[in-house]
């Protein structure tokens, strides 16, 4: 028989085991419930680790590289908790201007694009040679997280003649346009006023105008000449390294909001979240423009443009300075090409090209993913590059068409075609209402009455605006002189040789002939000599 001291040993033993049944109990439904979240998409940070982003990796080293060299600083006395406030302070000033900087064109001017200084040089000139734009600026300014270009009541002068007036700029992210108009038009100017930044364009898209042959040089290779884009990846990676920076800051400042004075002004009307949200987005901008320079597979990309573009691997080693001037323009387009700007404008592009150079540059123009604004007077380089047509009209507006040359031609036919029945059925509707109102306007009572409604219907008519008959733009008409009949050959060649002093012979022992029914094309590659056949 037990004691009274082992019944109280035993009761409090089995109180014990009781209490640890209930406690095994509640952790299987807490594990049960947080496996429960995870299988439901929740919880995941409990069990594995958060993959991140390149931009949150690098933005983390920096911040562990800051904190290392701060707990250094604080550990040998340098750094006191005072100093390390005003620090922080400053770099939160530092991050504002930052983001000041990257969102000046979203402050309401629209003057400012987040890269632009508020003196353009480039618009300045244009303005002193007689080019002169304005346009419809927003209170809420210009996005410079946007990839678009959208601006309206856009009027374009040249030393005082309009050529646009009252129209708009649209153009849209992975959209290839083809501009097309009369000569004479204002296309190229329109287009420099673009490539100026004159007008609001947002800060995140970079633009490459293709206006000019490279300079000559005696220590410059073409290959190197396309390579060349050290300052631009110099700004890049200090962009980068500010955003990073105000990044950290934003982010340190979120973590302890009770410690940041300077946060939170009450002109501020941002809050900490769509800063981080806002320098997020310009990082990863700019992190992708640095990854188009990779210089790792640079070489490679603009030796493959280069060939593309007709050059040979000698030449691609020649000097700039040993290239005539069609040859450097090329290395020109082989570097706009490289660069990969968001915004490419390209201005007869296939001017200097042979026909394979242009057979080349259709197929890579045809995969441009970005924005491409292009002029050419080839309908075929047209319907195999461009997704959109902006007609430059003859009354100084920017109409938009989907599709290609073909397919505008097509749209604008049926428009035409459409609103002429308009015009007509309105015109017939006027002439018979006033036919009506002038024979029986001073008649008896009930025609008069008539003929008053008549009146209103015609005047709410013209209230709310006719039909304007469509502008038929005049043909171009050549007309060649009949010469008469000449027997054959009326020009022929016999065992003709040439070539320039000192260099290779451009040909030797050519025969042909031609005569009033022939009809020739004269194809080659570049300086194969097809001008000097005709010069002779």
């Amino acid at each position: 028989m037990s004691s009274k001291w082992h019944q109280k040993k035993a009761k409090l033993a089995a109180e014990q085991f009781e209490r640890e049944l209930q406690s095994m109990g509640n952790n299987s439904e807490r594990i049960k419930d947080q496996t429960t979240d995870v299988a439901m998409g929740g919880g995941e940070e409990q069990f594995y680790e958060k993959k991140l982003s390149k931009e949150e990796k690098k933005a983390l080293a920096a911040k562990k590289r800051e904190e290392k060299k701060k707990a250094k600083l604080k550990a040998s006395g340098k750094l006191t908790e005072e100093d390390e406030q005003n620090e922080g302070d400053d770099e939160l000033k530092k991050a504002d201007k930052v983001l000041a900087a990257a969102m000046a064109n979203m402050n309401g001017d629209g003057e400012e694009d987040g890269r632009r200084t508020e003196w353009n040089p480039e618009a300045e000139k244009l303005a002193s040679e007689g080019t002169i734009c304005t346009y419809a600026s927003s209170r809420k300014g210009v996005d410079a997280r946007s990839r678009d270009v959208n601006v309206q009541n856009f009027t374009l002068q040249h030393k005082g003649f309009v050529m646009l007036d009252g129209t708009s700029i649209v153009l849209n992210h992975g959209n290839r346009y083809g501009l097309i108009g009369r000569n004479g038009c204002g296309k190229s100017t329109f287009m420099k006023v673009l490539g100026a930044r004159a007008v609001p364009i947002p800060g995140g898209i970079d633009i490459f105008h293709l206006k000019e042959e490279i300079e000559p040089s005696d220590t410059v290779t073409a290959l190197e000449a396309v390579m060349s884009v050290d300052e631009e990846r110099e700004r890049l990676e200090k962009e980068a390294d500010d955003l990073n920076h105000a990044l950290t800051a934003l982010t340190e400042a979120a973590d302890n909001p009770d410690a940041v004075p300077s946060v939170g002004a009450e002109d501020d009307k941002l809050t900490l979240d769509e800063k981080q949200e806002i320098l997020m987005d310009l990082l990863n901008s700019t992190y992708e423009r640095l990854d188009a320079l990779d210089a790792d597979t640079a070489e490679t990309r603009a030796r493959s443009i280069l060939q593309g573009l007709g050059f040979t691997h000698a030449m691609q080693s020649k000097k700039t300075k040993d290239f005539s001037g069609g040859w450097r323009m090329r290395v020109s387009l082989a570097r706009a090409l490289f660069i990969q700007p968001t915004l490419l404008l390209l201005d007869e592009p296939t001017n200097h090209l042979d026909m394979e150079a242009v057979i080349w540059l259709e197929d890579y123009l045809s995969k441009w993913d970005r924005i491409l604004l292009l002029i050419s007077h080839s309908q075929d380089f047209l319907n195999n590059v461009t997704t959109h047509t902006i007609h430059f009209t003859n009354k100084r507006k920017l109409e938009y068409y989907d599709g290609n040359y073909d397919q505008f031609v097509k749209t604008k036919s049926e428009l035409e075609e459409n609103q002429m029945k308009q015009y007509n059925w309105e015109q017939d509707q006027i002439k018979s209402m006033k036919e009506y109102i002038a024979r029986f306007g001073h008649g008896t009572s009930k025609n008069a009455k008539q003929a008053q409604s008549k009146q209103k219907v015609l005047d709410k008519m013209v209230r709310a605006g006719l039909t304007e008959k469509p502008e038929v733009e005049k043909p171009m008409n050549f007309k060649f002189p009949d010469p008469g009949h000449l027997p054959p050959p009326v020009l022929a060649f016999h065992d003709v040789s040439f070539g320039y002093p000192n260099c290779e012979s451009l040909y030797t022992d050519v025969n042909f002939g031609v005569d009033l029914d022939s009809r020739v094309a004269l194809v080659g590659p570049n300086g194969a000599g097809k001008v000097s056949r005709f010069l002779i």
